[in-house]
């Protein structure tokens, strides 16, 4: 009887990944119309938010400072801390820093839904965003 050292593993990890509906609805292309259409929006703002802070670098700085003391304080994961800062690292360079923080990946999309860009449009420009009139 040869049986090798893994195979009750390899077993385990090929019937969980058949049985697992949690893992198969999580592919981006079983994302709901209503989910689509969020990020689309959530894209839209993020669209403004950097065109306004490439226009007024000064609101860079209380972000970075916010971002630093949530990682500090243990309120975000370590995968979430290297995008933004990685993103706001990039400033300088307005294409690098465009391109990282509008990325239409799933995972930028999902750093976007729980944005670092706080306080950035006024409630006129966010609404004008989400109506379409910007």
């Amino acid at each position: 009887m040869t049986c090798g050292k893994y195979d009750k593993f390899d077993r385990f990890v090929q019937k969980r990944a058949l049985s697992s509906p949690q893992r198969r609805a999580k592919e981006p292309a079983l994302r709901s119309r209503q989910e689509q259409q969020r990020d689309q929006q959530i894209l839209q703002l993020h669209e403004k938010m950097v065109d306004k802070l490439l226009r007024q670098p000064q609101l860079l700085a209380p972000l970075v400072t916010a971002l630093e003391q949530e990682q500090q304080q243990g309120a975000l994961r370590h995968s979430e801390y290297l995008f933004w800062s990685c993103a706001f690292a990039a400033f300088d360079d307005p294409v690098l820093f465009r391109a990282s923080l509008l990325d239409p990946g799933a995972r930028a999309a999902k750093y976007r839904r729980r944005t670092r860009l706080r306080g950035i449009l006024t409630e006129a420009e966010r609404l004008a965003v989400l109506q379409g009139d910007s």
